[in-house]
């Protein structure tokens, strides 16, 4: 699985949109992505194949239950999105989509450090691939990931939503890796890379962080980031 956020060069007043490059297995029922790194409160958006189809939608929830379609961000899927044998490839365009009821993309700071989410249900489709506002049983995987937005503006930005030019994307991890993935080796004295995970529930990995970064509780107690320290 990979997952890409592109913005438009910094201006004044920041922009509300941003393109997601959003790569998974052709063979997961659907796949996930929360904007604000949790499920309640946050925009989400939801993906499944639909035979050559990919079927993309943005989705709200006030509590853990099935997400509801959500109106007010417009979506546009540009055209190197494809499907294959092996993967779905959604490059998309969003706009209305830096704030929510709430919320913000980084907190409202689009040159901080964002914390997202991905999930997937690997082996259950939902209930109807061709209705975009289908319902659909709990995700059995997700993960938290860091995404510094300081690095995520282009100057390229209006070539990729014109169709010129496709965002570069790196393979697509395995299914079960964190994006992007963090240091493996839970030993004693193993240091967490920049921005990678260090704490949560479930966690097993380094809680300590590489130099000028600190452990930070992002959202707790589910996830903590190395962040810079101050």
């Amino acid at each position: 699985m990979t997952i890409g956020v592109i913005l438009p060069p910094d201006a004044t007043p920041a922009s509300n949109e941003y393109i997601v490059n959003f790569v998974v297995p052709a063979s997961f029922g659907w796949s996930g992505i929360s904007m604000g790194g949790q499920m309640a409160n946050s925009l989400l958006f939801t993906m499944w194949p639909n035979g050559n189809e990919i079927m993309l939608g943005s989705r709200w929830a006030d509590d853990y239950v099935l997400p509801s379609p959500y109106a007010g961000p417009k979506i546009t899927l540009l055209p190197p999105s494809k499907i294959n044998s092996t993967h779905v490839n959604a490059i998309f365009r969003c706009q209305n989509c830096t704030a929510w009821d709430g919320g913000s993309l980084g907190s409202g700071n689009l040159d901080g450090t964002a914390v997202l989410a991905y999930v997937a249900s690997t082996k259950t489709p939902v209930a109807d691939p061709s209705d975009i506002d289908s319902s659909f049983t709990e995700h059995d995987q997700f993960a938290f990931f860091g995404v510094d937005l300081s690095q995520s503006h282009s100057s390229s930005y209006s070539k990729y939503i014109g169709g010129g030019a496709s965002p570069t994307t790196t393979p697509a991890a395995p299914p079960t890796s964190t994006v992007p993935p963090s240091t493996t080796s839970g030993a004693p004295g193993a240091l967490q890379t920049a921005y990678g995970q260090c704490g949560g529930t479930g966690f097993t990995g380094p809680t300590a962080c590489v130099a000028g970064f600190t452990c930070v509780a992002v959202s707790a107690p589910y996830y903590s980031q190395c962040q810079p320290s101050h």
